[in-house]
């Protein structure tokens, strides 16, 4: 078998994923089953550069293009030979993302990258069919590539694209899930405007189906349905609905999964972030808090899995757009983008694609005329057992971790194996080899003893990519110029412990343990953490975090009385790791409660740690008192209530601090 042939994967998470797309689970048919109905394929997102960018011709009719009367309809761009390649049948696009692209290339002098799709690769082969063409930066979840519901076309005419705003100076908007964007604290409460929503425009993203478009024969994708604030305004003053029927029938033409296509629940995670950074509940009576509103609603896909596998891409795609949008309709204003979503493992450097495109987008942003700002929670993990660091010697064999896998849980569990440089000032870096991992099963069983090479699984990717109760997978080191390094680590995945298909396997539940033998020639220092896996505020699919064994010790913080894990548990690097590039416009917000008049962190408030890229929270603020959790917000519908407590809540304090008057000294 040559190099090209050989089974092909991304990491654990994405190759669980599409085990877990391909299970049913009741009456959800699993995508390849609606790819058999349709006659269409499996897809994945794919972050792509464009190797030689576009030539001298090609910019100048771009820039015609995108100076025209609607461009959104202007067949010429899709002509340019250096886009050729997409006018195939195995590639889809999502036209809106490709105009942000070319909009990089050409004004801000960046190569062509932008979001396309794929049939999912299986094989070394197929993920290298293109590399003359263009460079895989990162991957998502698999996708559904199905036809598009008629009236949800992804091409819009450019006077549908919403309408200047001459005197917004500062923009505020949300990346979330379940946004209640008709609730009334969303709306102006005095002027002309009285009554009208202030949302100026909120993608309510989906997964991803194939668009109706009159440019064939491209295969354009769209994910979802943007309202803008006349199609808002028309539901709140013209539809005889209620705002449960109106979300309902919206979810249920969006969605494909009957649990997803009914009424978003009376508690959102979005509603309470949005309206805690930016509602009208929460403006004093001489701030009319009249800023415009601009949202992303996330898949319910991305906010049920908290391991942040489908939410990456959609997340990244979302402030691509947001960007756009607010530069398009406002150039002049500052946009405040607040992300409350992160998982716990992870390279916590910058490099994380996630990290690392946020960031590009804002330095883009700002080489078009633009100010971003983005605003991220930065975790609520302490003392939840999920970080372990362990130095092992020359020759020798570490003391067994315990990794306890709780039972009854319907979604895998996955653990991170990282190494980190020596030093004073010690990193995260890609693993070297001759690390052998042994892993033993509840029942004393050795399952797993080996130190695979990079790009390879223990047991191996066979043709059919079937699952195995527990797999070892090497994710490799991969390097694109003029970006972080994404570094090489063990990704450790256990099947869920309750059966959710019969072609799925199960893991027992129990005791899990790992050791590791250092076979090298020098020490090591290693860094164990646990994905998050359980689940999401407002959804109930039943995941249960696993942790690993652990002692818990007094400890006085502040002067109070608290708690602390033993070595070789740590809190340090519990933070999120999608919060870890440093900008300086990239805000980290970590909880803090105030003890009658005292200010210390808040009980749960993830740590930092020397070798986390940020090193620790950019800022902090105060959630919770000492006898209640929370800020009082908004339920996802018109007159109810809610509590939002963690560092989303510090996070949504921040984003509201950052579009008043003044703010930007913080």
């Amino acid at each position: 078998m040559t190099e090209a042939e050989q089974d092909y994967f991304w990491d654990g998470y994405l190759h669980w994923a599409d085990l877990m797309d391909r299970a049913v689970d009741g009456p959800a048919p699993s995508l390849e089953q609606v790819a058999l109905e349709t006659e269409m394929a499996v897809y994945e997102p794919v972050f792509v550069r464009v190797r030689n960018g576009l030539c001298p011709v090609s910019k100048n009719r771009v820039e015609r293009f995108l100076q025209g009367p609607a461009p959104f309809a202007n067949a010429e761009m899709l002509a340019l030979p250096e886009l050729a390649f997409l006018s195939g049948q195995d590639l889809a696009f999502d036209i809106n993302d490709l105009l942000i692209g070319l909009e990089h290339a050409l004004l801000a002098d960046a190569p062509l990258e932008f979001f396309l799709y794929r049939p999912l690769a299986h094989s070394m082969a197929e993920h290298q069919k293109y590399d003359s063409i263009f460079e895989v930066i990162d991957l998502g979840a698999p996708a559904l590539y199905s036809p598009a519901p008629a009236p949800f076309m992804a091409l819009v005419p450019q006077e549908s694209a919403g309408q200047p705003l001459p005197q917004a100076q500062v923009i505020g908007a949300v990346i979330d899930n379940d946004i209640g964007f008709l609730n009334t604290t969303f709306r102006h409460r005095d002027g002309p405007d009285a009554g009208n929503t202030r949302v100026e425009a909120i993608w309510l993203q989906s997964r991803e189906c194939l668009a109706s478009t009159p440019l064939p024969p491209i295969n354009a994708v769209q994910l979802g349905r943007i309202l803008r604030k006349p199609e808002i305004d028309a539901m709140i003053h013209d539809d005889p609905r209620d705002e449960v029927r109106i979300y309902g029938e919206i979810n249920d033409a969006l969605h494909v999964w009957d649990p997803f296509r009914g009424p978003p629940p009376g508690d959102s995670h979005g509603t309470a972030v949005a309206d805690l950074a930016y509602g009208q509940d929460m403006c004093a009576s001489d701030n009319p808090c009249a800023v415009p509103l601009m949202a992303v609603q996330l898949p319910p896909e991305a906010a049920v899995d908290t391991t942040g596998t489908y939410s990456e891409s959609y997340i990244v795609q979302g402030v691509r757009w947001l960007c756009a949008e607010a530069r398009r309709r406002a150039p002049q204003a500052r946009l405040v983008i607040n992300i409350s979503y992160g998982v716990l493992a992870g390279q916590k450097d910058g490099g994380k694609f996630i990290e690392a495109q946020i960031a590009r987008e804002i330095t883009l942003a700002e080489a078009l005329g633009q100010q971003v700002h983005v605003v991220y929670a930065y975790g609520n993990s302490l003392n939840t057992q999920q970080v372990a660091r362990v130095q092992i010697a020359p020759g020798a064999t570490s003391d067994p971790l315990v990794w306890v896998i709780q039972p009854d849980d319907p979604v895998p569990n996955f653990l991170e194996l990282r190494t980190l440089t020596s030093g004073r000032m010690p990193h995260l870096a890609s693993l070297p080899e001759g690390l052998a991992v042994t892993v033993t099963a509840p029942d004393g069983g050795q399952v797993i003893q080996a130190a695979p090479p990079p790009g390879t699984a223990v047991p191996p990717l066979g043709a059919t990519r079937n699952g195995a109760p527990v797999r070892l997978y090497h994710a490799p080191e991969r390097a694109v110029n003029g970006r972080p390094d994404c570094l090489g680590f063990y990704n450790l995945a256990i099947a869920p412990t309750r059966r959710i298909d019969p072609d799925l396997p199960i893991a027992p539940a129990g005791d899990w343990r790992i050791t590791i033998t250092n076979t090298t020639s020098v020490p090591v220092d290693l860094v164990f953490q646990i994905q998050r896996g359980d689940t999401a505020p407002g959804f109930n699919i039943g995941g249960r975090q696993s942790f690993f064994e652990g002692i818990a010790v007094p400890v006085v913080h502040d002067g109070h009385p608290g708690w602390d894990v033993a070595a070789p548990l740590t809190n340090e690097g519990t933070c999120s790791a999608f919060a870890s590039a440093t900008h300086p416009r990239i805000h980290t917000v970590s909880a803090q409660k105030d003890v009658l008049g005292q200010i210390t962190a808040a009980d749960y408030a993830s740590r930092g740690a020397p070798w986390v890229g940020s090193g620790d929270a950019t800022q902090n603020r105060v959630v919770d008192q000492v006898f209640t959790y929370g800020q009082r917000t908004v339920g996802t519908y018109s007159g109810t209530g809610a509590r939002l407590s963690g560092s989303s809540g510090a996070a949504a304090i921040l984003s509201r601090e950052l579009v008043q008057a003044g703010s930007l000294t913080i």
